[in-house]
């Protein structure tokens, strides 16, 4: 998959793997947040019913910084090995700067057309890595055989809609993102 911020200079190129033990996406960013230029790498583990287990990122803003953010089966979350229990709560992991991450919770939420419902969901603010409990919800605007249309509010911003296709993955988000296939994307070939 890869997709390009709506309004920004950027670029996210994610691979999708799943298998009997699991999910795992792996993913390279590069994105202009606030006036920062960034570069990020993150690999997310989940088990195969889409529940979180295990997030490393790594984030090059005039430096590197990452962290790791790990769920046990006991529901209990840990900070870089630091049990974080404000974070209790929260059943996935989100970043703003990433359209991936809606994807797990749409999975799990399985909506139909009306329905709505409310997460927890731990925070990561790429710049900083400050890593916070917040709510969101998601509700299901329209379906299709193809695709479906949702409301996300997440707390604190503005609500946008996202359309994904059958898998749950972003296609696009309003004023946010939008998916593009390889042959739409093309190298710069000024001299």
């Amino acid at each position: 998959m890869v997709w390009k911020p709506w309004h920004t200079p950027g670029v996210e190129s994610l691979r999708l793997d799943r298998d009997n033990n699991g999910i795992n996406a792996s993913s390279h960013l590069i994105q202009n947040l606030k006036g920062h230029s960034i570069a990020a790498t993150y690999v997310l583990t989940y088990d195969p019913r889409w529940r979180f287990r295990r997030l490393w990122l790594k984030v090059d803003d005039h430096g590197p910084k990452s962290l790791t953010l790990l769920r046990d089966i006991r529901g209990r979350w840990f900070l870089n090995d630091q049990l974080r229990p404000d974070l209790g709560d929260c059943q996935h992991v989100m970043f703003s700067s990433s359209p991936f991450t809606h994807t797990p919770a749409l999975q799990r939420c399985a909506l139909e057309t009306g329905q709505s419902e409310q997460l927890q969901v731990a925070h990561i603010d790429l710049l900083s890595l400050r890593v916070e409990a917040r709510s969101q919800r998601y509700q299901c605007l329209r379906q299709s055989a193809n695709q479906s249309t949702y409301r996300c509010e997440a707390e604190g911003k503005p609500s946008h809609e996202l359309t994904v296709d059958r898998n749950a993955l972003l296609m696009k988000a309003s004023e946010q993102f939008i998916r593009l296939s390889a042959h739409n994307l093309s190298l710069n070939t000024w001299v």
